[in-house]
């Protein structure tokens, strides 16, 4: 493979919507299949983070033409913290694509684009130890997901 960071598109889905159904899937093998939700609810919430102008939004990164990572920005994405947004969300990147830079390109996007719509802040919740901090996310909470568990909260200071 010919990988370059250089070569990666990053564009809004709104823009690339033939897409949808593919990012959908990765989003519900990954986060919402285990929890009982259908692949059909997930469709139509990936159908409503469609924005340019305001949050909810999706981004995508393409490499000759194929979905490598995506990244979007929700109002919230946790239940528990409804005073904080907004949220970066659902950052994932192929496991062939991964630890070649996609996951930062995808965060460093997030957070231009968070900049450019005029917010301060912006939050993620996260299970992993030690990969956002290395992109100067700060812990701020450990808080419940409503299902028993905790989960950790960061922020990023945008304007920092």
């Amino acid at each position: 493979m010919d990988f370059s960071l250089e070569k990666v598109e990053f564009l809004n889905l709104k823009e690339k919507i033939e897409y949808i159904e593919e990012v959908s899937n990765l989003y519900w093998k990954q986060w919402s299949e285990e929890h009982g939700d259908t692949i059909d609810g997930v469709i139509y919430r990936t159908k409503h983070c469609l924005n340019t102008d305001d949050i909810p939004q999706t981004y995508i990164a393409l490499f000759n033409n194929e979905l490598v990572g995506i990244v979007s920005l929700w109002r919230n994405d946790l239940c528990a913290r409804q005073d904080l947004y907004p949220w970066m969300a659902g950052l994932y990147v192929k496991e062939i694509y991964r630890n070649m830079g996609i996951g930062t390109f995808l965060q460093n996007k997030a957070i231009e684009i968070t900049r450019s719509l005029g917010y301060d802040n912006l939050y993620l919740i996260t299970d992993h130890d030690n990969y956002y901090e290395k992109n100067n996310w700060q812990f701020l909470d450990t808080a419940p997901l409503g299902n028993g568990q905790m989960t950790k909260v960061y922020v990023y200071n945008i304007n920092k």
